[in-house]
């Protein structure tokens, strides 16, 4: 297995992955967490490659320099790429089919999400229903 070390990133090529590698890293602007589904499984946004990575836990966080990096460590057990779904017209389209799509697959108890973070943008967007 190699790794490959550029300034702001880190993928892990070739072999499999082990439990405990880091299988991906990004800065905070190319990165970000969609959220846990009820099988446990989390998935995680990788902006730079337009792509939904579903592994088996949480990124870690390191706030050590000026930018947060997040690093993902295997295996990883799903990726899609959300800019390619044939109702997708770019990233954002592919995101919402995504989320969507987990929200309700297979439609049993044991399906959906279980925990979504709560943007800023749904904050206010709530807020400002309730005032109008």
């Amino acid at each position: 297995m190699s790794v490959q070390r550029p300034t702001d990133e880190t993928v892990t090529t070739g072999g499999q992955a082990q439990i405990d590698d880091v299988v991906l890293e990004r800065r905070s602007w190319n990165y970000a967490y969609i959220g846990e589904d009820a099988k446990g499984r989390h998935h995680h946004l990788d902006r730079k490659r337009e792509r939904v990575v579903v592994t088996k836990s949480r990124a870690d966080r390191d706030d050590d320099g000026a930018v947060p990096v997040f690093a993902l460590e295997g295996p990883i057990l799903h990726v899609e790429d959300v800019s390619e779904h044939d109702q997708a017209d770019g990233t954002t389209d592919g995101v919402v089919i995504w989320i969507g799509f987990i929200g309700a697959e297979c439609g049993d108890d044991e399906s959906g999400w279980a925990h979504r973070p709560v943007s800023a943008a749904d904050k206010i967007t709530d807020a400002l229903e309730e005032v109008f």
